[in-house]
């Protein structure tokens, strides 16, 4: 007796294809049991890469936050040491000034006061 796939199965000895060639038996145990685990399972091929992407953005974060870091030490470093740093600081964040000096801001021009000198201009 045949099947459809030209497999026999003998029915007087009563033995399947499977019996008769252990080897093709431990093939495909093995081969269904490498595709479960790489298909399916908590460590499986989409989650390993995707760790491997997260270790990389990672690893892209802590080179940047090292540089980072960097400036700021050099920048602590400056401020400790150099008195016209801590000035440059004080002028430019805080608004301050020397007794003897006025400080002026100029704010910009806002997108509403643009268009009403370019109105006016048309006219």
């Amino acid at each position: 007796m045949t099947s459809p796939a030209g497999f026999y199965f003998s029915s007087a000895r009563g033995a399947t294809v499977w019996r008769s060639r252990p080897k093709l038996f431990i093939l495909t145990l093995f081969g269904c049991l490498l595709l479960a685990v790489l298909i399916g399972g908590d460590y499986n091929v989409v989650s390993i890469w995707g760790l491997y992407r997260q270790k990389e953005d990672l690893a892209h974060e802590v080179d940047s936050l090292r540089v980072e870091n960097q400036l700021l030490a050099d920048q602590i470093k400056r401020l400790e040491e150099d008195p016209r740093a801590i000035e440059k600081v004080a002028r430019e964040r805080f608004g301050m000034a020397r007794n003897a000096e006025s400080v002026y801001r100029v704010l910009p021009e806002s997108a509403d006061s643009l268009s009403k000198d370019s109105t006016e201009t048309d006219n």
